[in-house]
Order: C-alpha cells, then sequence, then structure tokens
C-alpha cells in the first residue's frame, strides 16, 4: 500500500499530501511523529480533515526533553508537558509518548 512513510522535513506539502492521501484511503486516525517536529503539519491537518490526530513521541524526544532529577529521584518531565501542551492546543486528540507515567505523576503533585 505504502512503501515510504517517511517524508522530507524540508517539504511540509509532502507530508500533509501523505496523511490526506491515507486518510482518503480509509484512514480515520494519523499517528505523526516525532511528535516537535510534527507541530505544523497538525495544524495543518487539523483545518484539512476530521481524522482524529495523535503525535507520538520517539526515544530521542523522551531523552532530551526529560532528565533524572538526582535530588527528587524523579524524571523532570516539565519540557515534555509544554511539548504536549501546545500539540493539544494545535488539534490533537491526544499524544503517546513514553514518558506518560512521568507525566501523569507529575500532574498529579
Amino acid at each position: 500500500m505504502y512503501e515510504e512513510f517517511q517524508v522530507n522535513p524540508g517539504k511540509p506539502e509532502q507530508f500533509i499530501d501523505t496523511a490526506l492521501q491515507v486518510v482518503g484511503d480509509g484512514a480515520d486516525m494519523l499517528l505523526l511523529g516525532p511528535a516537535m517536529f510534527s507541530a505544523d503539519g497538525l495544524t495543518e491537518l487539523k483545518k484539512r480533515t476530521l481524522a482524529r490526530l495523535f503525535p507520538f513521541s520517539v526515544s530521542g524526544e523522551y531523552t532530551t526533553l526529560s532528565h533524572m532529577d538526582t535530588a527528587t529521584g524523579k524524571r523532570d518531565v516539565r519540557r515534555l508537558v509544554e511539548l504536549f501542551t501546545m500539540l493539544m492546543r494545535g488539534g490533537a486528540e491526544a499524544s503517546i509518548t513514553y514518558a506518560e507515567l512521568d507525566i501523569a505523576r507529575y500532574l498529579n503533585d
């Protein structure tokens, strides 16, 4: 069906066209990743489709945007919370991340 899902980051129109083709073929949801680099596509897709949009955070984002706080022994996920808040404002239904448990703990503290 689709041989290549990797799109050139310098060609955002390719990202949108590919996503709309997948929706046109019957997809009712789209996974967009890496989350941090799909924000512009997310907002454009939200305008152009009713498909549910789920950015997913790859492991590199998890390790880059969080770190273990040696004083508390907890993972500091404040930057990830900012990222996912931005993605929700951009039209994401939810986000998929390795940090979901750490974020839930942070939000419940």
